[in-house]
């Protein structure tokens, strides 16, 4: 069985018998325990999966890990940057990893025949692109059009505020820079809602996306996810092994860990709500959402769900042991859980405010407010999702923890889990489009 060992790997294997001399009996047993065990599972599970983690096991905290660019990360030890939206190192992300590597779209050389697909997300387009849900849709179904015609992925996202301020790049350099267009060509297209159909053979029927993308930079908008449409492409498993093998919600988490690290304004943000709200080791957390309100007057109108169901849930947990949190458009549901757990509701700073929708509100302390709100359910021991947002729905995509979810059908909770979430709700911009929009 031959593995392609790097430098490195070589290294630490030359100087391997160097233990019997600077390390004791114990700890040497110990050592030969580990590696034998690490070969073993490479002959089980193949040489990739082997060498993957062994690289990881070197290269632990120190770099990005031969993608796109090789910098050093942000403290790998702070708490709260672990904590919060991201998730241990397993197989499946490595294959998920390797896989992206593989295909050259990662490649770290730029030369003048790059070509890009870039989600647009910008202020320069004077147009609405949906609140975070939608955008991290189009984010997902973009990145896999890049690889799908092989080219770079990049993100121009200002609107309202520089993306990058607030969640930055984890193992792929995805930000936007105009030097970029300098010789070469470009084109915007907006395929938001059901204006992807213009592209629907090359999405959907295998035609090659280069066919209609003619330009060297590609500006697309998207906000619908089509995950379950692109496994019906032929030969899909060719390009992307793993849109095959892996559920929608895992290819959300992989996708988002390996784009998405929060910055320091969203670390420290964190940590202060951390340290001046939180009370107790364990937190509750429901999603209310009622659309057109005083808070977002310019929001469509959503059917209210009744609270009770809610409210009973957290009258059965034990307020020792649990803080309560609520997200929500509205001041009025937000008060209405103060007057009801006033000893356990915990909430994050900031006006409420739709990010595409802001009112008079201030669109920077709102977008703050939201990702905050996303951060913490992603981290809840428990979370209620109503049927009509996408926002707690991703979030539920995305959290480490498969247990200790609840599904509002009206007047009903209904366990539930990342798994099911789609299976209960079927429909919206994660699942079955409507027909015309």
């Amino acid at each position: 069985m031959y593995f392609n060992i790097k430098s490195n790997q070589i290294n630490f294997i030359y100087h391997f018998p160097i233990c019997f001399i600077v390390l004791n009996y114990f700890q040497c047993r110990l050592m030969v325990i580990l590696v034998t065990g690490l070969i073993i599972f490479g002959f089980l599970h193949g040489k990739e999966t082997m060498v993957d983690i062994l690289n990881y096991l070197l290269n632990k905290g120190d770099t990005h890990r031969t993608l796109f660019h090789n910098k050093t990360t942000l403290d790998k030890d702070n708490k709260w940057q672990n904590t919060y939206g991201s998730s241990a190192i397993d197989s499946e992300y490595l294959t998920f990893e390797r896989t992206l590597h593989t295909n050259g779209i990662l490649d770290e050389i730029i030369d003048p025949r790059t070509k890009f697909i870039v989600y647009d997300c910008s202020k320069a387009r004077k147009d609405q692109n949906g609140g975070w849900s939608d955008r991290i849709a189009g984010i997902m179904t973009t990145f896999i059009i890049s690889v799908l015609s092989k080219r770079k992925f990049l993100i121009n996202f200002d609107m309202p505020c520089l993306l990058q301020d607030y969640v930055m790049p984890a193992h792929y350099d995805w930000r936007y820079n105009a030097s970029l267009l300098v010789n070469r060509t470009s084109s915007y297209h907006n395929f938001k809602n059901a204006k992807h159909r213009i592209i629907a053979k090359y999405m959907f029927d295998g035609v090659d996306f280069n066919r209609f993308f003619k330009d060297d930079v590609i500006f697309l908008q998207m906000n619908w996810d089509f995950i379950a449409d692109f496994r019906k492409r032929p030969n899909v498993a060719e390009d992307i092994p793993w849109i095959t093998t892996y559920h929608q919600v895992d290819i959300y988490k992989h996708i988002h860990n390996f784009l998405f690290k929060l910055s320091p304004l969203s670390v420290r943000a964190l940590h202060n709500f951390s340290t001046t709200q939180r009370r107790r080791k364990r937190i509750a957390c429901a999603h209310i959402r009622r659309g057109n309100n005083p808070n977002m007057p310019k929001d469509v109108f959503r059917k209210a769900l009744p609270l009770d169901p809610v409210w009973e849930v957290f009258d059965s947990l034990n307020k020792d042991e649990y803080d309560l949190f609520v997200a929500s458009d509205s001041d009025s549901i937000k008060k209405k859980a103060k007057e009801r757990f006033p000893d356990n509701i915990v909430d994050t700073p900031g006006k409420i405010t739709h990010i595409d929708r802001p009112h008079t509100n201030d669109p920077t302390e709102g977008f703050l407010k939201q990702l905050l709100d996303f951060y913490i359910m992603i981290d809840c021991d428990i979370l209620i999702v109503p049927n009509h947002t996408g926002f707690s729905k991703l979030a539920a995509f995305i959290r480490n923890k498969n247990y200790g979810m609840y599904c509002q059908q009206e007047n009903n909770l209904v366990p539930c889990s990342r798994y099911t979430i789609t299976d209960i709700f079927p429909r919206g911009k994660f699942g079955i489009k409507p027909t015309k929009k």
